[in-house]
């Protein structure tokens, strides 16, 4: 059961539609038309573009319990901006638009769960904002440090690839500039983890 459905009163069984989709199958493409939202049950969905050059750019990951579309079937635009693949085999639950506000509509634990999802969503597009807004290297990486870490003064991620997509840098600049900052104390670092010192 997705997380969507956590406490819900309601049969939704009958305002749903689930599909298995196999690693490299396209669920949308960019320009398409959006109908509903989808609910990510297993597997990896990778949102990508197309640049003006023609160079494929991967956008983010959609993982397990995630939802996609979830602002954009309600936007003026209702337009995928870019395409889905899925990177492996991946179960998706689509919710139609009028499905989707029948059940917002008639079950609270539905509702709340929705507007939790977008709250947090839009938490993580501020705090990227606020990253991308950081002029060097090392102010994107301290932001991200201080934003974001535990107790023990770390973050985790799952790759430098990713991290360095995340922080819209090179990875090579990336290894440069986490390199130096260790080398000054101001952190330690492995493949998986940065350490505030």
């Amino acid at each position: 059961m997705h997380i969507l459905f956590n406490n819900s009163k309601i049969d939704y069984s009958k305002y749903i539609t689930t599909r298995v989709y196999k690693k490299g199958d396209i669920v949308f493409n960019e320009g398409d038309l959006c109908t509903s939202i989808g609910l990510l049950e297993s597997g990896a969905l990778q949102i990508s573009t197309i640049t003006i050059l023609e160079n494929e750019y991967s956008i983010s990951t959609i993982l397990p319990d995630d939802i996609f579309a979830s602002t954009l079937l309600f936007s003026s635009s209702p337009h995928y901006l870019g395409f889905g693949r899925c990177l492996k085999e991946t179960k998706i639950t689509f919710i139609s638009k009028t499905n989707l506000i029948y059940l917002l509509q008639n079950d609270e634990a539905i509702l709340n769960n929705f507007l939790s999802f977008l709250a947090n969503k839009r938490l993580i597009a501020q705090e990227r904002l606020k990253i991308l807004c950081q002029k060097s290297i090392r102010e994107k990486i301290l932001f991200l440090l201080k934003s974001r870490m535990n107790e023990k003064r770390t973050i985790y991620f799952n790759s430098k690839e990713k991290l360095a997509l995340y922080l819209n840098i090179e990875r090579p600049s990336l290894s440069r500039e986490l390199i130096n900052m260790q080398n000054e104390k101001l952190i330690t670092y492995n493949r998986k983890s940065i350490t505030l010192l």
